[in-house]
């Protein structure tokens, strides 16, 4: 689906004629891909409020975009950088996750089953197959620890794979060429009374140390192809490799209370148990050397009402390139908004 013509996205020494071109092109050599994209899109949207609605009984924040407190801050552990602008006088950010309004809506409305929203995300790094500027995330929070995130993230996945499975079987070949990895997922669902494998890092490096015939499955460019042969959790993963705010699994603060799906390309939705206490959070900014400053309110919201939640997030153009079978999500993007191209639309 990507064109010659469209230019090396996102490198950063392209002549602005050539972004204008770039971007240009990409408008007017609409695919009948972006058709399918779409239908996928606009079924997820709904299947996602229905699901959140009636099957969870979470209501809908309406999140703002600009915060003062990114949710990955360039300290340890980050891998995206903010995205600054000046917004009616004042030095803001363009939020890379809502996150921290979720957790603070819970705390709002007292027995607030849960709180979510469908909306965009910004990221200042440099686009690459599996990396967007501007994209979109669906992303919830609830009251509880790390296995009733799973729990819920376990029942959304496939409740909206099995919907587009269902409804949309014939965009999604058209575009794929295949539904089989949709039916081999949903099978393997089945057999294993709904729940995902789990794998903890530590266990997965060794398990490839081992074993190097498992690297057969991480396929370059073959989004069939899991790191695992599937979909599976990583979890335990080390403390400074991931944002500050997730929850400690051990005094000595080494891993992280959180996991991620991996499927197809990598991974696709992002899970957590968060800190509790203020202290906690104070320990984390610290050690991934985060001035607090920007902070103290999210400390703060823990003082005036300790409620332990967890919460996750889906990038849905890393979803839509599984369900697709495509390697490289800038092509799911019919109006791109990428670093180094001008923009049409």
């Amino acid at each position: 689906m990507r064109h010659n013509t469209t230019g090396p996205v996102g490198r950063r020494a392209i002549p602005s004629n050539r972004r204008r071109i770039a971007a240009q092109t990409h408008a007017r050599s609409m695919h009948s891909c972006y058709t399918h994209i779409l239908t996928i899109q606009d079924a997820l949207f709904h299947e996602t409020v229905l699901f959140f609605k009636a099957a969870c009984g979470y209501k809908y924040a309406f999140v703002p975009t600009t915060t003062n407190a990114i949710s990955s801050p360039m300290g340890l552990g980050s891998d995206s950088e903010p995205v600054p602008i000046a917004f009616l006088g004042e030095d803001t950010h363009l939020a890379d996750s809502m996150q921290f309004a979720l957790e603070y809506s819970l705390r709002i409305e007292d027995g607030l089953a849960g709180a979510y929203y469908g909306n965009t995300s910004f990221r200042g790094e440099d686009p690459d197959a599996m990396h967007l500027n501007q994209f979109y995330h669906v992303e919830c929070e609830l009251p509880g620890h790390f296995e009733d995130g799973i729990i819920v993230a376990e029942r959304y996945h496939p409740d909206l794979t099995s919907m587009l499975l269902r409804n949309h079987r014939d965009a999604i070949a058209a575009f794929a060429g295949t539904t089989k990895h949709i039916e081999d997922f949903l099978a393997s669902l089945r057999s294993s009374n709904s729940k995902l494998p789990r794998i903890t890092l530590d266990a997965a490096i060794e398990l490839l140390k081992q074993d190097k015939s498992c690297w057969k499955y991480a396929v370059k460019g073959s989004p069939r192809h899991g790191p695992f042969g599937g979909a599976v959790w990583l979890t335990e993963i080390d403390h400074l490799s991931v944002p500050f705010y997730q929850a400690f699994t051990d005094p000595g603060r080494k891993k992280a209370k959180c996991a991620d799906l991996l499927l197809g390309n990598g991974e696709v939705l992002g899970l957590g148990e968060r800190h509790k206490c203020s202290a906690d959070v104070l320990a984390a900014l610290k050690l991934h050397d985060v001035p607090p400053e920007a902070y103290e309110w999210y400390m703060g919201m823990r003082d005036q009402k300790d409620i332990q939640t967890t919460g996750w997030g889906m990038g849905i153009e890393r979803f839509l390139a599984w369900v697709f079978q495509h390697d490289d999500i800038r092509d799911l993007v019919a109006m791109p908004r990428m670093k180094g191209i001008a923009f049409h639309v």
